[in-house]
Parts: C-alpha cells; sequence; structure tokens
C-alpha cells in the first residue's frame, strides 16, 4: 500500500501543478485534472478482498498466470479482469528468466510464509506482499 499511497501522492502533486498554470481551464469548468484526482483518491479505497486478498493470501484456484516484470516483482492475474503485484522480500537475480515453481502447503500462496524456488539453481525467494494492481489511464487529448 506504500506504493500506491506514494503514487497517489505523486499525481496529486503533478495534478495540483498542472492545474495552477493551465490557462485553457476556467471556472465552474470540470478539468482533465479533477477527474484524475478522484479516480486516484478512489485507489486508496480499493479492498484487497475484492482482488482475493484475505489475510495476505490468494487462494491458488483464483491464480491465472504470474507474470514477473523484473527480479522483485510480479503481476498475478486473479481472473475477472482483475491483478495483483506480489513482491518478492529482495531482488530473485533469474526468476523472470530461469522460470520457478511453487510447492503448495495447503490451497492459497501467502506473503511472509511461503517461497518460490528457482528451477534450475533452486534459489529460494520469499514473497513479501500482495496487492491490488491498478493501472491508472493517461487522460485522452481532444483533438481540435
Amino acid at each position: 500500500m506504500k506504493l500506491v499511497r506514494f503514487c497517489v501522492s505523486l499525481l496529486l502533486c503533478t495534478a495540483a501543478f498542472g492545474q495552477a498554470y493551465s490557462e485553457e481551464s476556467l471556472p465552474g469548468e470540470e478539468s482533465e485534472s479533477t477527474s484524475v484526482i478522484d479516480r486516484m483518491k478512489a485507489i486508496d479505497e480499493v479492498n484487497p478482498k475484492s482482488w482475493g486478498i484475505r489475510n495476505n493470501c490468494i487462494s491458488l484456484s483464483r491464480i491465472r498466470g504470474i507474470n514477473f516484470r523484473d527480479d522483485q516483482s510480479a503481476v498475478v492475474d486473479v481472473g475477472r479482469g482483475k491483478e495483483v503485484l506480489m513482491r518478492l522480500k529482495r531482488e530473485c537475480n533469474g526468476i523472470k528468466t530461469e522460470g520457478f515453481k511453487y510447492q503448495p502447503r495447503g490451497m492459497t500462496i501467502c506473503a511472509r510464509h511461503d517461497y518460490l524456488e528457482l528451477l534450475r539453481t533452486k534459489r529460494i525467494c520469499h514473497i513479501e506482499s500482495f496487492e491490488p494492481y491498478l493501472t491508472v489511464e493517461e487522460p485522452k487529448e481532444d483533438s481540435k
């Protein structure tokens, strides 16, 4: 959630700066930056249970795929158009290219308790957290 709050703060500052210096915005008109601010505020109100995250665990039956973006974070497809950001405790070199396996101890995969194991090197990569993964769309430019 720290990452989400940082992104919210950054976008709010950017939107406020753009609003203050926009010559085209007129009083009483709703601008693009206002709608971005409203959308960013809504991100902080996200309920992790809607993404299948309960007690920092995800049911194995919900996982459709895991796509590592780098050596420390992956996007987990949990179905119904929703994705979860899985962060590892530290960088796990080679997890994106080498591949990994998970030996379930139950019907869930849990942060701070479970880990992934690299296929070739047998290195252990501990899971740090699961957070709802939301993408913020860029405002569309009006063609005049």
